[in-house]
């Protein structure tokens, strides 16, 4: 395979902080002028649906751990605590191990979802009531995307409620460290919070197999079949940290939508019914899982453009969802779009497996704060968190009157 080396068309770094507020205006230039990208570093950026989409799907791709997070490794180099974590687990293993992981983890989340939007409907009022409570200063990030996720997450997982602010504080830590070009630092502090939660997660199996655990961990260890302690640990950890982290961005990046699209929210305020398809059209147009990364098994043509065997491309799912060859008038806002594959959750054998839960959770939040109040304001400048794989709120300040 012959090509040149890394184009120069593109002067702009989608990952740069100063674009996390609005990044589509540069997925859009990418897409237009050069839509297979080489990066500086070497990588390949994808930004049209059709080509992610493809990668998404052909068998020839990988998620392997090893050579999409630490692509420089050498054989002798110790290994990253993340990254020891994160190849063991479901997200990061092709197929047919992978179905041995999801079998189990599919089976008990289901089981586990099973009368739960009750009980979080009832948290998410209670934090509405204390929305309205405050005459000033409500943030809808730390006073009820957050809290709502956390809640949610440790209730289906059968995980103690006292333990819910250092998970929430390891969570966050480690997803700092999954980004592409991620500093130094935050490698450190992503590894820090793996090995912690790895050592949590190994306490909390052990007193699941002593009888002591329920929820979905405990479905979870009953149900494990073939896979090893250390399996059980990996997978228990990432869902954890994707369902807290998707569902916490899904839920504010939602309601900064509608806020900036009241007519939007009118319609789902007088038509509670389209918050099924209101949620995917949320997904698609600023959904919390932005990228995806893949790793070539061999020589590959995309849109024409050879990518070499060994090679990553990174998988802009934000932007093939913003894609106009796909999607009719994709910049608008349209709870009633009937056709909507959207990649916000990504696509085929690693569809995210949170998804299922992350809906359900965004759902009921988004609903029982429109049903529990009667208007909703911005009450200041959102800020945006600094990661890019997850993309999600750190702050949104509002008003909310009943």
């Amino acid at each position: 395979m012959s090509r040149s080396g890394p184009s120069t068309l593109i002067p702009l770094n989608p990952f740069d902080r100063r674009a996390r507020p609005d990044p589509y205006p540069i997925y859009q230039y990418m897409r237009t002028v050069e839509p297979v990208h080489q990066s500086p570093v070497g990588f390949w950026i994808l930004t049209r649906y059709d080509d992610c989409l493809t990668v998404l799907t052909d068998k020839r791709w990988s998620h392997d751990a090893d050579r999409i997070l630490e692509p420089q490794r050498g054989e002798d180099d110790p290994v990253d605590p993340t990254v020891r974590l994160l190849r063991a687990s479901i997200e990061f293993s092709d197929p047919p191990l992978h179905a041995r992981h999801r079998r189990p983890l599919e089976a008990a989340m289901k089981s586990s979802m099973r009368g739960s939007t009750a009980r979080i409907a009832r948290v998410a009022g209670d934090l509405v009531e204390l929305l309205r409570e405050k005459e000033t200063g409500a943030d809808l990030m730390r006073d009820y995307a957050m809290p709502l996720a956390l809640v949610a997450l440790t209730d289906i997982m059968g995980l103690p409620s006292a333990d819910r602010g250092q998970l929430q504080r390891w969570s966050r830590e480690l997803v700092s460290g999954l980004d592409p070009g991620v500093k130094p630092g935050s490698v450190m502090t992503a590894a820090g919070a793996a090995t912690a939660m790895v050592e949590y997660m190994l306490d909390q199996v052990e007193s699941s197999r002593n009888g002591a655990a329920t929820g979905l961990l405990g479905r979870v260890v009953s149900k494990a079949g073939k896979l090893r302690t250390w399996d059980l640990i990996a997978d228990l950890t990432v869902f954890f940290v994707i369902g807290v982290e998707t569902s916490t961005g899904l839920i504010g990046n939602s309601l900064l939508a509608l806020l900036r699209h009241p007519e939007q929210m009118q319609k789902l305020r007088a038509r509670p019914e389209l918050i099924v398809s209101g949620l995917e059209e949320l997904i698609r147009f600023d959904g919390p899982i932005h990228l995806t990364a893949r790793v070539t098994n061999e020589d590959v043509l995309i849109a024409g453009t050879p990518i070499a065997a060994g090679e990553q491309a990174i998988v802009l799912l934000g932007a093939a969802d913003r894609d106009p060859s796909r999607f009719s008038d994709p910049d608008r806002l349209d709870l009633s779009r009937s056709e909507n594959p959207h990649l916000g959750f990504g696509g085929g054998t690693h569809t995210c497996f949170a998804a299922p839960f992350a809906k359900l959770l965004g759902g009921v939040a988004i609903s029982t704060l429109l049903a529990r109040s009667d208007k909703i304001e911005l009450a200041g400048e959102p800020a945006w968190s600094d990661t890019v794989t997850v993309r999600s709120l750190r702050r949104l300040p509002v008003t909310v009157r009943s």
